[in-house]
């Protein structure tokens, strides 16, 4: 895949978005199923860009799935938890961080990892089961780090929608890989990461058009991701570079292991975020979309250093 994304479409269609939300409001709010669709899409080509026929390549690359394992257990939570505390007054703001911190990030991430000089087939193979462990440790780890602000109650409302918008495109693009297997024609999706991307950017800006008229005065709250985000961008460095030590792999392992540790699952989680009950927890999809920009902006500073970070052999 090619390794140059348009990831600032991100935070152009969150603020295009919010703009039109603020000077041209919907005239009704949208049915949470039309929003759904709109994630889905998102998902279906994210799955698409992932390995789902190939997890055997994480045999192959035991010290980087190590490596990952061990950034996602324990690095991230306990820096979750600490960023997600500054914002304790305020609910959403720290269930919302502690979502989309705790999700690890997939396809995304892979063409900046080639951009940066990175072995990006060192982590392919180990993406479908970080989608996978999104599913299924998020959100009992957001309960427990958010001491109990999220609650089991909170959860039934996200099952369907997680089958709907999530598992069943992702078995579709399963199914596709599948047959392509068979065919031993896999095409080479080379726009695919372009697509991911503005699809995203376009279920940013339905989504924040829709939902900005009923939350414009608190907004304003969403400041504090600023500060917060780009701690998490520069404090996960030397943790993922410490964690790639440890593991001994060579330069453009770690170069891979550094830019996929920064990676968050937004993408995944927002129509999650958007099947809770938005008079309690209406602010939290803005907080995902808000660190989703502010990240992206943070691994292009990051496809530039890296090479400097970790200087070396070429790849």
């Amino acid at each position: 895949m090619n390794s140059s994304v348009p990831l600032l479409w991100l935070p152009a269609g969150l603020g295009a978005g919010v703009l039109m939300g603020w000077v041209a409001p919907l005239p009704f709010a949208l049915p949470l199923w039309v929003l759904l669709i709109v994630h889905a899409v998102v998902i279906f080509h994210l799955a698409l860009a992932l390995p789902l026929m190939s997890l055997g390549r994480v045999t192959g690359q035991a010290r980087v799935w190590r490596a990952l394992v061990a950034i996602n257990v324990l690095a991230v939570p306990l820096l979750a938890f600490i960023l997600s505390r500054v914002v304790w007054h305020t609910a959403e703001l720290q269930v919302g961080l502690l979502l989309v911190l705790l999700a690890p990030g997939v396809a995304l991430i892979l063409p900046i990892i080639r951009g940066a000089g990175g072995d990006a087939e060192s982590v392919l193979g180990v993406t479908p089961l970080l989608l996978a462990g999104q599913l299924i440790v998020v959100p009992p780890l957001t309960i427990l780090l958010s001491g109990g602000v999220f609650q089991w109650s909170d959860i039934p409302p996200t099952l369907l929608p997680i089958v709907g918008v999530i598992v069943t495109p992702v078995i579709i693009s399963a199914v596709i890989q599948w047959r392509w297997k068979r065919r031993d024609a896999t095409p080479e999706l080379v726009l695919l990461p372009r697509l991911i991307v503005w699809w995203a950017a376009f279920a940013f800006f339905v989504t924040a058009w829709d939902k900005t008229p009923g939350l414009a005065e608190r907004l304003s709250e969403l400041s504090w991701l600023v500060p917060l985000s780009i701690a998490f961008l520069v404090l996960m460095a030397p943790l993922s570079l410490l964690a790639a030590g440890l593991v001994g792999v060579t330069v453009d392992k770690r170069r891979a292991i550094l830019i996929a540790a920064v990676g968050r699952g937004g993408l995944v989680i927002l129509p999650i975020t958007l099947a809770l009950d938005q008079d309690i927890w209406g602010l939290v999809p803005f907080v995902v979309m808000g660190q989703a920009s502010i990240e992206a902006m943070g691994l292009l500073v990051y496809r530039s250093i890296t090479r400097e970070i970790l200087a070396g052999e070429n790849t």
